[in-house]
């Protein structure tokens, strides 16, 4: 993911609301969303280059990461994989599923929301920190966390007013489609925005995702839909 937004402990019909844009080259395969058939319980996107996600929940616990890389330099493919690291994070079991502040550099800069239970922030730009997160809502994008960002900012208030409206987060699919400067939405043939997703969970452990998918030049290309409960 490139711009995400967090709702967390502060909307009265949705305590998680997590929204966002993956950005990322198209001729890089991914699979849609849906349930993974390799027993994890994970419901996500899947990287079929790298075996990992961007985004996802983990149905029986009712976890949710997602990540986004950080602009500050080239990737390093002997680096671990960021999807990776999500993937531990939600089974809750791995290698990385409880990493410590000096394990983030082994991975290529990013930025990371996980909720479970609590909520919390890691990243390794500018340097390794794992945060926890208060109720309310939090947004990142593509650059470290000390840095201000009009993209991260510009979607954090989109999900703020749902939050302060009380209304269906559904709208902010939408929202994620914005070019204005700054845009949300990427159009290109080479790069640009991929997949929008929403996660939204209410009180009683019933979830909602959807994924709106795009190819090259911002043509839609299929929108996914998953409704469970957690447990």
């Amino acid at each position: 993911m490139c711009v995400v937004a967090l709702a967390w402990q502060v909307h009265p019909d949705w305590p998680l609301i997590l929204i966002g844009n993956r950005d990322e080259f198209h001729d890089r395969p991914s699979a849609p969303l849906g349930p993974w058939d390799d027993g994890s319980g994970i419901v996500a996107g899947r990287d079929l280059q790298a075996g990992g996600t961007w985004m996802g929940l983990h149905a029986p616990s009712g976890r949710v990461v997602v990540v986004t890389n950080v602009r500050s330099e080239m990737p390093d493919p002997a680096r671990e994989s960021r999807g990776a690291l999500v993937v531990d994070l939600l089974r809750g079991t791995g290698r990385f599923a409880d990493p410590d502040e000096a394990e983030l550099d082994r991975f290529n800069a990013f930025n990371l929301f996980a909720v479970d239970g609590t909520a919390r922030l890691f990243t390794n730009r500018p340097g390794p920190r794992i945060l926890a997160l208060t109720p309310g809502v939090h947004a990142l994008a593509n650059e470290p966390v000390d840095r201000p960002c009009l993209r991260a900012e510009r979607l954090r208030a989109a999900l703020a007013a749902v939050v302060d409206s009380t209304s269906d987060p559904i709208g902010l699919l939408d929202t994620l489609t914005a070019t204005s400067d700054p845009a949300l939405f990427l159009h290109g043939d080479v790069y640009g925005t991929r997949a929008s997703t929403l996660i939204a969970v209410d009180g009683q452990g019933a979830a909602h995702m959807v994924e709106r998918r795009y190819a090259k030049g911002g043509r839609p290309d299929g929108t996914t839909m998953q409704d469970f409960r957690i447990g």
